[in-house]
C-alpha cells in the first residue's frame, strides 16, 4: 500500500459542479496492490483510490514495471475505486507532473508487493449485499446484491495476506461540495477489513455505472456507515472462508468426541494456474447534433417542463432524462467538438487464477446489468468485474438504455452498441483463457 495523495490545490475529479481545487486531506489516497505468481505467470492487480485512471498513468506505471520488474503490461492492471473525492485523474493534460508521480508510485507499490510476497492459498464465496444501494435510473431498477471476497492467505494458520473485495456501488457518498480528498466509503471499507484481518484490502469496484449508494447525509460519519456495513460483510465473509481446506471441529461432551464441522459456502481454488490476455476494440464516437441545435432543444425542454403543473410527475419524469442527457451532451459536445469523426482504441483485459475463476478488466463505467451478462455469458462459477481500469472512457449505456435518456447515455461518448461489443470481447478473452488452461 503507497500513498497517492495529490497536492493541496489540485482540481478535484467526480463533479461537474465542484468549485475550487482541493483545500485539504481528510484521509489519505492509497494505491493497494496485490501480486500473484504461480511460479511460471505474475499477475499485478494496482487499485487507486481515483475517480478514474488516465491512459496516460497506466502505460507509464505498466512501463515502469516491465522494465524495472520484468512483468509485461497484459499481466498487469491499473484501476480505481471510483472516489469522487481524489483529484482530477482522467485527463493528463491537467496534472502530467502528477500524472508522472502516480505511475511511479504504482511502479513502488508492486516493487513492496514483490518483496513480501509468502505461499497463499486462494479462497473465493460472496455475500448478500442489498441494502446500501439504489439503481438511480429507476428505483425499481437493478443493483448489485452480491459481494464477492477473494481471500489469499496462509493455509495452516498465519495472518490473511490479502482481501480483496469485488462490489458495484458508485462511491458518490460526499457530494460537490466536499473539498477534501478521501477515498469515500470503498477506502473506509478496506480500512476496516484491514484493522479486523491484517493484510492489505483491495477495494474492486465493479459495474456501478447506473447505482448509487443510499446515504441519510453527505459527511464523513456517512462515509464510515457505508464503508463499515461493506467491510463487515467482507470481513465476516473472509473470516468464513479460513476453515476452507482446514479442519474445523467442535467438541461433543455427550460423546467425548471431536467432530468435524463443515465450514461456510465458499471455493478453495485447487487447480490455480495463471494467465493473462488482452484484446483491443476500435470504437466509433457517436455522431451528435450541432451545439446550436442541442442548446435549442435544451430550451425547448425546459420550456415544457416549467409549463408543468407540480404534481404532474409522471409527464416530468419523461421530460427530465431527455433534458439531462441534452445538458451533459452539450458539454461533451463543447469538450471533444471532433466527436463523431474519429475512433478511439480500448483495452479489454482478463486475469485466469484457475479455469473456474477469472477477472475482467473494464475501460470504464458499465451498467451493473452489463456485469451480470458478461458474468453470465462466461459460463463459469466466479467472475469478478473490475471497472474504471487501465483507461477511462466514460460511460458505457446499454443500447436498450439510449431511448430512455438520462445522464449516463448522454455521458457515453460511443455509438449505442459500445457496451454490447466490450462484453463480448471480454467473454470471449475469458473462453481463451478457459482452453488455454493446462
Amino acid at each position: 500500500m503507497v500513498d497517492v495523495t495529490g497536492p493541496v490545490g489540485m482540481a478535484m475529479g467526480g463533479y461537474g459542479a465542484r468549485v475550487g481545487g482541493a483545500i485539504g486531506i481528510h484521509d489519505p489516497l492509497h494505491v493497494r496492490t496485490l501480486v500473484l505468481d504461480d511460479g511460471v505467470t505474475c499477475l499485478v492487480l494496482a487499485i487507486c483510490d481515483f475517480v478514474g485512471v488516465d491512459r496516460a498513468i497506466a502505460d507509464g506505471a505498466r512501463r515502469l514495471i516491465d522494465h524495472e520488474l520484468g512483468i509485461p503490461a497484459q499481466n498487469v492492471c491499473v484501476a480505481a475505486t471510483h472516489t469522487h473525492s481524489g483529484p482530477l485523474t482522467v485527463r493528463s493534460r491537467e496534472s502530467p507532473e502528477y500524472f508522472t508521480w502516480a505511475a511511479r508510485k504504482v511502479a513502488d507499490s508492486v516493487s513492496l508487493a514483490l518483496d513480501s510476497m509468502q505461499d497463499v492459498a486462494l479462497k473465493v464465496a460472496s455475500a448478500e449485499l442489498s441494502t446500501i444501494s439504489q439503481n438511480r435510473r429507476h428505483p425499481d431498477g437493478p443493483i448489485e446484491r452480491v459481494l464477492k471476497v477473494l481471500l489469499a492467505a496462509p493455509q495452516g494458520g498465519g495472518e490473511h495476506v490479502a482481501t480483496v473485495v469485488n462490489y458495484a456501488c458508485h462511491a458518490t457518498v460526499l457530494e460537490h461540495d466536499n473539498l477534501l480528498y478521501s477515498a469515500d466509503f470503498p477506502g473506509a471499507a478496506a480500512t476496516l477489513v484491514e484493522h479486523a484481518l491484517g493484510g492489505t484490502c483491495i477495494y474492486m469496484q465493479g459495474a456501478c455505472a447506473n447505482i448509487n449508494p443510499a446515504w441519510m447525509r453527505h459527511d464523513f460519519r456517512e462515509v464510515d456507515r457505508i464503508g463499515g456495513i461493506v467491510g463487515a460483510a467482507a470481513i465476516r465473509t473472509a473470516h468464513e472462508l479460513r476453515p476452507l481446506g482446514e479442519t474445523q471441529s467442535c467438541i461433543n461432551l455427550s460423546w467425548s468426541e471431536e467432530l468435524p464441522v463443515e465450514p461456510a459456502p465458499g471455493v478453495l481454488l485447487g487447480d490455480v494456474s495463471f494467465a493473462a490476455a488482452h484484446t483491443f476494440v476500435d470504437l466509433p464516437y457517436r455522431s451528435m447534433p450541432a451545439l446550436s441545435e442541442i442548446e435549442s432543444e435544451i430550451a425547448r425542454l425546459q420550456s415544457q417542463i416549467d409549463a408543468l403543473s407540480p404534481g404532474d410527475l409522471v409527464a416530468r419524469r419523461e421530460l427530465q432524462p431527455q433534458l439531462n442527457q441534452l445538458r451533459i451532451d452539450r458539454t461533451t459536445k463543447a469538450r471533444h467538438p471532433d466527436v463523431g469523426a474519429t475512433t478511439r482504441r480500448l483495452e479489454i483485459q482478463a486475469f485466469r487464477l484457475s479455469p473456474d475463476a477469472m477477472v475482467v478488466m473494464l475501460p470504464g463505467e458499465f451498467f451493473v446489468q452489463t456485469g451480470k451478462d458478461i458474468e453470465k455469458r462466461c459460463g463459469i462459477d466466479h467472475v469478478f468485474i473490475c471497472c474504471y481500469a487501465n483507461d477511462y472512457a466514460g460511460y458505457f449505456a446499454p443500447a436498450s438504455e439510449f431511448p430512455r435518456a438520462g445522464y449516463e447515455v448522454g455521458s457515453s461518448r460511443f455509438e449505442s452498441t459500445a457496451a454490447e461489443a466490450i462484453a463480448d470481447a471480454a467473454v470471449a478473452l475469458v473462453q481463451s483463457l478457459r482452453g488455454s488452461a493446462p
